[in-house]
């Protein structure tokens, strides 16, 4: 299991404009390599900024991503161009009159080959 000693910023084409997301490190639980090419991040948010991690993956399968990055356990960097091949996001708890409600959380699992 690795952990990033810095935010993971995200970039990709939309409508022929960069647009940008950055993960602080908190919020990545895991970066995993299967292979030189192929990669896996696990990202959790909660809070009111969870809704912006979901709208940026979603339905951008397919879609290329320059990635950034570097690694805690080797400071080893990421800085290179991934396909999004498949990606898992699961909404958590929805905003509720209850008090005691949980805040809203956003699990995303996504999976990269390297251009």
């Amino acid at each position: 299991m690795s952990v990033v000693k810095e935010p993971v910023s995200f970039g990709r084409m939309t409508k022929g404009e960069i647009s940008d997301l950055i993960v602080p490190e908190v919020f990545i639980k895991d970066i995993h390599f299967s292979t030189p090419e192929h990669m896996m991040i696990m990202i959790r948010v909660t809070g009111p900024d969870s809704n912006k991690l979901k709208l940026y993956f979603e339905d951008s399968e397919d879609e290329i991503f320059q990635i950034n990055t570097l690694m805690s356990e080797n400071d080893e960097k990421i800085s290179d161009n991934f396909i999004l091949t498949d990606s898992y996001i699961d909404d958590g708890p929805s905003l509720s009159v209850d008090i005691d409600s949980e805040p809203e959380t956003v699990r995303v699992i996504l999976d990269f080959l390297r251009k």
